[in-house]
């Protein structure tokens, strides 16, 4: 393309345009500039950048920064531009205008269904794994810091906390953190476990039990989540989805506060299905390796279905019970081997734990 088209140059240094004839020597990749006071300027191709706008073309001089030059010519913008496509030269802004925009709305489209594929399905066990690069002072400062709010707005039951205590210390939970055992009064069927290894059962949900071994089965559920770092998964979980939008809307002073809100939810967050299934089978381990009855689990079970059917306990809301956790229960005691002895120690505080 060999032919002399007008255009606008604005130099940067005054607002006033001047009129500029532009000679695109493609075989030099170069664009010949000749001003209207007679000045001669050598643009080459691998110093431009351009910017397209319909036939509008904004074609910039890495060499001279303040300097625009500005061409309306559809002949012009189509040859100079596949020019600099082969260059790579062109910005991505261009490049999506130039689509169209059915062709616009299929990458917009395709662009939010991959970040919502990412949020559900990517995220998640990316942040769940990332867990285990935060070291135990993490899961401790956490864990204190949701204790100390929950111990002030409760009221402890001192004497059954001396015997749970008793009870614990009877069984070998398999934990490498120290676990902390706590009686809160309450009308509340609840219990549930901190990351820094503090237990929390409410005097509602010992009512509710007939055995022993029922509370074995609750006391080493609420281990598990404690030796899996469940809640700690959980926190990374949250805090990966939210830190992902805030960075797609600028949000990032919000991360923080929902640092703070997640902690202090701690105690109410509903596991997975993964994680409870988890923490049920290492549960029955424990059972079973202390040599007490593993069905106590399944009748823990059944005692919190049972009280359902007349108000939903608070527990359930965060371990959901469901029929295929029992089943699955059973299905793996009738295929271990194990023996049950009976504890005179454990039933005689478990009796004072029920008083």
């Amino acid at each position: 393309m060999n032919n002399t088209i007008e255009g606008r140059y604005f130099d940067g240094l005054s607002s006033a345009s001047k009129q500029i004839s532009i000679l695109f020597n493609d075989s030099k990749n170069q664009l010949c500039l000749q001003t209207e006071d007679g000045d001669s300027l050598i643009w080459y191709l691998s110093d431009l950048q351009v910017e397209s706008y319909d036939n509008l073309l904004e074609i910039r001089n890495k060499n001279y920064l303040d300097a625009i030059l500005k061409v309306d010519d559809k002949d012009f913008a189509r040859k100079f531009y596949q020019a600099m496509k082969k260059k790579k030269a062109i910005d991505i802004h261009t490049r999506l205008l130039s689509l169209g925009f059915s062709k616009i709305s299929i990458v917009a489209v395709c662009v939010l269904v991959s970040i919502c594929l990412m949020y559900l399905y990517i995220l998640p066990p990316i942040a769940e794994n990332s867990a285990a690069l935060l070291p135990e002072s993490f899961d401790n400062h956490i864990g204190n810091m949701v204790i100390e709010t929950i111990l002030e707005e409760s009221k402890i039951d001192v004497e059954k906390t001396k015997h749970l205590k008793q009870f614990a210390a009877e069984l070998n939970f398999g934990n490498t953190k120290p676990l902390e055992f706590t009686v809160v009064k309450s009308s509340e069927v609840n219990a549930f476990a901190l990351p820094n290894g503090q237990i929390v059962i409410y005097t509602a949900i010992l009512d509710e039990m007939k055995s022993y071994d029922q509370l074995v089965a609750l006391l080493s559920h609420e281990a598990s989540h404690v030796y899996h770092r469940h809640s700690i998964k959980i926190l990374s979980r949250n805090l990966a989805g939210y830190m992902m939008i805030s960075l797609l809307f600028s949000d990032v002073n919000g991360i923080m506060s929902l640092l703070a809100k997640n902690a202090q939810q701690l105690h109410s967050l509903s596991y997975s299905r993964e994680f409870e299934e988890e923490a049920d089978e290492q549960g029955l381990k424990t059972l079973i390796n202390n040599n007490v009855n593993p069905y106590g689990m399944v009748k823990l079970f059944e005692q919190l279905e049972k009280k359902s059917k007349f108000s939903v306990p608070k527990i359930i809301s965060s371990h959901p019970l469901t029929k295929d956790r029992k089943e699955n229960m059973k299905k793996i005691i009738l295929e271990s081997d194990y023996v049950v002895r009976n504890d005179n120690k454990l039933t005689a505080i478990f009796e004072s734990l029920k008083n």
